[in-house]
């Protein structure tokens, strides 16, 4: 398993962004995402997209985004190529506020890539032929522009990625019953968790979040995501511990505490329950696997 930052691919710290185009002869392994979005563009061919524990057949003209803390890489491709546009949605989208009055990109950009990770993955918008040479066009620009980097490039791809979001928002089948408000406000409070689960977060703050008195918040919760907020907020304080585990040297204690849990003994309970071992345990055995 592959743990991949945005650093891995820019060293630009002041323009989070990075495109490319990629063509995959076979595979390309399970990876996640530790700190981007990666909106994807197939350009041409055909591949099974695996999401978590599903597989997806996707071909050419097909459109998806995967957030941050989602399992996915492809296999079985046969000439598939795909543009991937790399992005932190904090830096990039959300300052457009306008954006979220657009009911796909909501469904597309927010609600589905959250969903993927709990349940079936459908964040996809299948473009028609006219659809896919417009986006084409449009994202060949943003390559030789970013690729050449003369003077104003972050200005124009910038600018051609809101446009792109826009367009691609616009086209999306957005269908009203999909999504009800309750499920809107409970994946907002997801991205809030996911965001600031480092500091210190009760179920009263959550609730105040989603503007619901704390039983029926809860209630909520659980119906669409099968388990209450507090599991949930332990669950991706544990993922990130995995990382932080594989990648540094930080004492167990130390490493509580980069997770947001004030108490390095309750962390190690936790940490068994959700990974079936400790800590310590998880760390020998990544580093066994790597030698």
């Amino acid at each position: 398993m592959e743990y991949i930052q945005l650093s891995n691919f820019t060293e630009d710290t002041d323009f989070s962004f990075f495109i490319q185009l990629g063509k995959h002869e076979y595979y390309m392994p399970i990876h996640y995402h530790v700190d981007f979005s990666e909106l994807v563009i197939v350009l041409s061919g055909t591949a099974d997209h695996l999401v978590n524990s599903e597989k997806y057949l996707i071909k050419k003209g097909d459109v998806f985004v995967i957030n941050k803390n989602t399992f996915h890489g492809y296999e079985n491709a046969h000439d598939f190529k795909i543009c991937n546009i790399m992005y932190k949605p904090k830096d990039l989208i959300l300052s457009a506020k306008d954006l979220k009055e657009l009911k796909g990109y909501n469904a597309l950009f927010i609600i589905e890539p959250t969903l993927a990770r709990e349940v079936e993955f459908k964040s996809r918008l299948q473009l028609s032929l006219s659809e896919f040479d417009e986006i084409k066009e449009l994202i060949l620009d943003m390559v030789e522009e970013y690729e050449n980097k003369n003077k104003g490039y972050k200005t124009i791809v910038y600018s051609s990625f809101m446009r792109l979001i826009v367009l691609l928002s616009r086209k999306y089948d957005f269908n009203d019953n999909i999504f009800n408000e309750n499920l809107i406000t409970m994946v907002s409070v997801i991205n809030y968790i996911e965001n600031n689960f480092k500091e210190e977060i009760s179920l009263k703050v959550l609730a105040e979040k989603a503007g619901l008195s704390m039983r029926h918040f809860n209630r909520i919760f659980k119906e669409h995501y099968n388990t209450s907020p507090i599991n949930y907020l332990i669950r991706v304080r544990i993922q990130h511990a995995c990382i932080v585990l594989k990648k540094n040297n930080y004492k167990i204690s130390e490493i509580a505490y980069e997770c947001g849990f004030l108490d390095s003994n309750y962390f190690t309970r936790q940490f068994k329950k959700v990974m079936g071992i400790s800590p310590k345990e998880y760390r020998n055995k990544i580093n066994s696997n790597e030698r």
